[in-house]
Order: C-alpha cells, then structure tokens, then sequence
C-alpha cells in the first residue's frame, strides 16, 4: 500500500505542478488534497491539522489552476498507476455518471432527469474495466462534460486515451445511429440493450408471434444485430416490451441459439461500473464551491484513489485489504512522511 500511494503521489507532484513563490510556508498541496479526499471530508477539515496549510490556502491553489490542464493532468497520473495493469482486450464500459449542482447555470452545467432535488449536474464520462471479479474493476480515464460536447466526441475521445477493449459495453443512452457509426469506424466490438422505441416494439411482437429470429439484421446506419432474449424474472403472460429485451451488437456468432444467452450475460458485466461509482464516492471530498476545476479534481482524484484501493488488492494476494484499512495506511502515511514533495 505505502509503495502504490509514493507511486500515486509523486505522479500527481509531477503532473499537476501547482506553483509556489519562493516565500510560500506551504509547498506542498498534493499529500493535503489527498488527505481529505481519502476522510470524504472538506478542505475545512485541515485548519484541524498542524502543519498543513489553510483550508482558504489549499482552495485558492486548487480553483486558480486550468482545467484543460487539470484534466490532461490527472488522466496522465492515473495512466502512469495503471501501468502494467490496464491492456488491450479487456471488457470496457462507458458511462456518464452525474453529481447534482444546485448554482448558476454554465457551460458546465448539464441538464437531466430529476435526481436529488435538482434538474442540474455536474457530468463527467468515464471509460473503466469491468468483470465479475472486483479486482478488475479499474477505471481508465475520465472526462468532464459541458453543455457543448457530443456524446460521439466524448465517446471518440475516451476510446483514443484508453486501451482497445475486447467487447465494450454502454447502456441505451448511447443507443444513437452517430454513435454506432463511430463505433464501427473504429472497429470496436459493443453490446447495448436497444431504446424501446417503436421500431424496437414492432420488433418485439414480432418476436413474440414467432415472425422473426431471436437474432436479425438491423440497420443503423450501418449493419448490426439486434438479438432478442427473455428478460431475467419475466413471466409467460407479460406483454413483449415487458416479457422481452433487445440488445444491438456488431459481433457476429456462428452459432445463433448461443448469442441469445451471451449476450445478457456479458452485458451484465457492466454493472461493475455502477458499483465502483458507489466506491469513488468514499474518496471523493466535499465542497460547496461553485468552481468547476475544484469539482473536477476532486472527482478525478476520487478515480485515482479507487484506483489505488483495488490496486493494492491485486497485489497482495489472498488478503482483502478493505477501504477502511486502506484509507487508514494512506492517512498513516501521510501524517507520518510530512508535508513536501514525495521522496
């Protein structure tokens, strides 16, 4: 655990390269930041801490920084934990998740379903790694998103910066004629479930009536199929759009019986993503600040962190090295090693 959270702190000391003046008492903002992060606490949580310098000090630091080079900062720091262990042919997922903001609206504010009180988010996309097993849930990179961006920008980017998944997975959000285009440019194998929209009901009766297979051609812009299964708990005398649900994917089976079984399965794999969003949570630390570039580091670093914790479970074996035990040896550490860059 000491040896990934060095590891962790020097890249962040490297790439985030907060300036100091030559007369500055605290040149040390990282092993703070890292500290709240790591208690979900607020940056207020530090005027309790000797030492370390003053909530007002380590925001005025944070907020004053750039975002693009926030962003391109923390994406490379978490590149540089995840060396050796994020390759080419792992099952991906992409996905939006989003934190409620109650201001003023902006560039970076996105408007969505109502959630918590609010119609207003702050979003950011992740592209992450999933599995059954929890240890292979690590996520790659992350991006902010504004009011301007595309999903098939964010999408394209995402894939750009990450490894080349072997089947990568996205719920029906996604399920756009742009992005399945995209997707197929760049030779990506995917799996989503369908929107149920009209054509996908007709689809659905279709079915039903014994009409069409459990696995067609369907077109979106290009060539895909659309494959049919039994929704998990369904029973006989549901209607089709409720007993049924329909996925789009590139991957071509030999074997059409199989892929009707397949395809949910590993679709089901995706639901790792939502479980390490429930985790990065617990790193992420507090604010009721409005500036966008503090609320970005604070969530990439929550991802770096998570990172870290599942890290430190690959690499001690046969042991659960718990959040809780975890957080405690990064805390030690830091109270331990003092403020200054990592040695």
């Amino acid at each position: 655990v000491r040896k990934l959270y060095k590891l962790c702190s020097k890249a962040l000391h490297d790439k985030l390269g907060i300036n100091f003046a030559k007369n500055s008492k605290h040149k040390d903002m990282i092993k703070p930041l890292i500290y709240i992060s790591i208690n979900n606490a607020s940056a207020e949580s530090l005027k309790y801490m000797k030492g370390f310098p003053s909530p007002d000090t380590l925001l005025r630091r944070l907020e004053s920084l750039d975002l693009k080079r926030v962003v391109n900062a923390l994406n490379e720091a978490n590149r540089i934990i995840l060396s050796g262990h994020a390759k080419d042919g792992m099952k991906m997922a992409i996905d939006f998740t989003e934190e409620p903001y109650y201001g003023k609206l902006d560039m970076y504010v996105t408007r969505s379903k109502y959630k918590s009180g609010t119609y207003t988010f702050h979003t950011f996309a992740t592209i992450s790694v999933v599995g059954k097993d929890e240890k292979e849930r690590l996520t790659l990179y992350s991006l902010p998103v504004t009011m301007l961006d595309t999903k098939e920008d964010i999408v394209k980017e995402l894939l750009e910066n990450s490894p080349r998944p072997s089947v990568l997975m996205m719920d029906r959000g996604f399920f756009k004629t742009e992005i399945i285009k995209l997707l197929q440019s760049m030779g990506i194998n995917f799996i989503m479930p369908a929107v149920r929209n009209e054509r996908i009901k007709r689809m659905l009766n279709e079915y039903a009536k014994g009409n069409i297979p459990s696995v067609t051609e369907y077109e979106m812009g290009s060539k895909v199929y659309l494959v049919i299964a039994k929704k998990k708990g369904s029973r006989e005398e549901d209607k089709p759009d409720d007993k049924f649900i329909a996925f789009v994917t590139n991957i071509k089976f030999d074997d059409p019986q199989r892929v009707v079984s397949v395809i949910p399965e590993e679709y089901r794999y995706r639901w790792g993503i939502e479980t390490s969003y429930r985790v990065e949570d617990g790193f992420e630390a507090k604010t009721t600040s409005r500036n966008f570039t503090l609320r970005v580091i604070y969530f990439m670093l929550s991802i770096i962190l998570y990172n870290l914790w599942i890290l430190t479970r690959v690499e001690v074996q046969g042991k659960a090295i718990t959040v809780y035990f975890f957080k405690h040896i990064v805390k030690m550490e830091i109270i331990v090693s003092g403020l200054g860059p990592p040695k």
